[in-house]
């Protein structure tokens, strides 16, 4: 696996794993738990055999197409959208315990509170929904909930949608303060 790969995985840079290789810098906690995650992988699984995403390399890609920069909510909604769309998809395919645990890895701030409650809410989401893998402890943090609620593409103006994004919401994600019709994560 080259390191490129294996950067894309864990959520960080080809320079870092590099330099770990390299001895010259030691990961610090969070990359250090994908690590010994991925260690433990069998090597039949479809993370060592083929690029399948992690919430850590999703956060990743959020936090670059965000900007990554520090306001209350990303700039387009409709496009952090569409991403998590196939952020599911790519959960939802995956087989093992153990590929799943891996994708639910601890991701790194995406740089927008509202994004990372979302992940937070979305890896409760998708353990309920598979019934199989156990919710990962680092989504209990009291940060990852919102003061205000977040409705997600949701124009204000709409009183009937977000009626609905209440009634048919993920369970999750309201107890987060986000609001989404459970439909909107279905593949079109």
């Amino acid at each position: 696996m080259s390191q490129a790969h294996l950067a894309q995985l864990l959520g960080t840079r080809q320079s870092n794993i590099s330099a770990y290789e390299a001895g010259t810098v030691e990961p610090g906690p969070l990359v250090g738990d994908r690590i010994r995650a991925f260690l433990d992988l069998a090597e039949d699984t479809q993370h060592r055999g083929t690029w399948a995403g992690t919430l850590p390399s999703h956060a990743a890609a959020l936090r670059a197409m965000s900007g990554g920069g520090g306001s209350a909510a990303p700039a387009d909604d409709e496009q952090v959208l569409r991403y998590v769309i196939g952020m599911n998809d790519a959960f939802v395919q995956l087989s093992s315990l153990e590929d799943q645990a891996f994708f639910l890895t601890s991701p790194g701030t995406t740089g927008h509170r509202t994004i990372d409650c979302l992940l937070a809410g979305l890896a409760v989401h998708w353990c309920r929904l598979t019934g199989a893998c156990r919710v990962p402890t680092w989504t209990r943090e009291p940060h990852l909930h919102l003061s205000q609620a977040w409705w997600i593409a949701i124009d204000d103006n709409t009183p009937l949608l977000r009626a609905q994004a209440f009634a048919h919401g993920i369970p999750s994600l309201r107890a987060r303060g986000i609001f989404m019709d459970r439909a909107t994560l279905a593949s079109v």
